[in-house]
C-alpha cells in the first residue's frame, strides 16, 4: 500500500490564522484535510472577499522549498480549467509566458520574493462575482506528484448607493 504525505502550511489574511493542509495517498483514494494549530480539523479553505477588492489564495509548502526554480499552476476548476497563473522557474504570465486565460489577464501576479520560502500564494486584483469558484494549485514536477490542492473564492456582491445620483 502506497502512503505519501505532504503539507501545506496557509496563512489566512487579514486574521492570520495557521492552518496545516495535509494531503495523502493511500493507494486508492486522495485525501484532503485541513487542520488547526491544535490538529482540529477546520473545514475547507474558502476566501470571501467584497466585489472589487483584491484576493489573495494562498498555497505555500511547509517544507519551505525554494520555488524560484520550479513549476506551480493555478487554474480555476469551472468550467473549464481556466489558466489563472503559471510559473515556470521565473518565467510567468506577466512576463511574456502565453496561455493564461482572458478573465485574469493584467490581474494576478505572485509574490516573487516570498518563492525562496516555499510560498506559490497569488493575488487576484479588482475582484468580480465571475472570479468565485474553486481554484487548483498544482505542484506537478514535486516528489508529490499530481497532488492539487484547493481553494474556493467567493466574491460577494457589492451595492453601491446611488441615491444621490439621481436628478
Amino acid at each position: 500500500m502506497l502512503l505519501l504525505f505532504i503539507n501545506l502550511i496557509i496563512a489566512v489574511l487579514p486574521s492570520m490564522h495557521l492552518f496545516l493542509l495535509s494531503a495523502g495517498t493511500t493507494g486508492r483514494e486522495d485525501e484532503l484535510t485541513l487542520k488547526d494549530r491544535s490538529g482540529e480539523i477546520a473545514g475547507v479553505v474558502t476566501v470571501v472577499v467584497s466585489e472589487g477588492s483584491d484576493a489573495i489564495l494562498p498555497c505555500s509548502l511547509s517544507t519551505n522549498q525554494n520555488l524560484e526554480y520550479l513549476l506551480f499552476d493555478w487554474r480555476k476548476k469551472a468550467p473549464n480549467k481556466q489558466e489563472v497563473f503559471m510559473y515556470d522557474g521565473g518565467i510567468h504570465y506577466n512576463n511574456g509566458r502565453p496561455g493564461q486565460d482572458e478573465q485574469f489577464r493584467g490581474r494576478v501576479s505572485h509574490f516573487p520574493q516570498e518563492l525562496q520560502f516555499g510560498n506559490a500564494s497569488i493575488i487576484i486584483r479588482n475582484t468580480r462575482l465571475a472570479d468565485s469558484g474553486v481554484y487548483t494549485c498544482d505542484f506537478p514536477h514535486l516528489q508529490l506528484e499530481g497532488k492539487t490542492f484547493r481553494i474556493k473564492l467567493d466574491v460577494e456582491l457589492t451595492l453601491k448607493d446611488r441615491s444621490g445620483e439621481i436628478a
